[in-house]
């Protein structure tokens, strides 16, 4: 990685892993100006996951899947924050699932209520009359 403040090549000084939202956590230093930064680095879930609907295949969205958490979650009052970490344990979650790198629409949909419901009740009933498909 390059610099960001000249450009030059950078060392990595520490590193450590933060499960919480499938990143790394880098402190690098520049070998030219000495400047010290932080980066996180995250996998490209729309290039590592896929979505398979119907025979085709297309990439996994999670901004798709956090507007409709965030719906779900409309009544609270830290409702960003919130659907940012029900996103980021959901694919933990579906990370963990034998199938990967192809994820059925409904796999995201069971995943995801399990999440909201062990979170918030209301909002799992709100994503889940949503979700028809997960309607019994």
């Amino acid at each position: 990685m390059v610099c960001a403040y000249c450009g030059h090549e950078t060392k990595v000084t520490n590193s450590r892993l933060q499960k919480r939202n499938n990143q790394v956590w880098r402190r690098r230093q520049c070998e030219a100006c000495k400047a010290v930064f932080t980066t996180h680095e995250a996998i490209d879930l729309t290039q590592a996951l896929m979505v398979d609907s119907k025979g085709s295949t297309g990439p996994f969205l999670p901004d798709l899947l956090f507007s409709d958490v965030l719906l779900a979650l409309q009544d609270r009052k830290d409702a960003f924050v919130a659907a940012r970490e029900i996103v980021s344990t959901t694919v933990q979650n579906l990370l963990k699932l034998s199938d990967k790198p192809f994820f059925t629409p409904k796999q995201i949909s069971d995943t995801t209520a399990k999440v909201l419901k062990r979170f918030d009740r209301r909002a799992y009933l709100r994503y889940v009359a949503e979700h028809p498909s997960l309607q019994n």
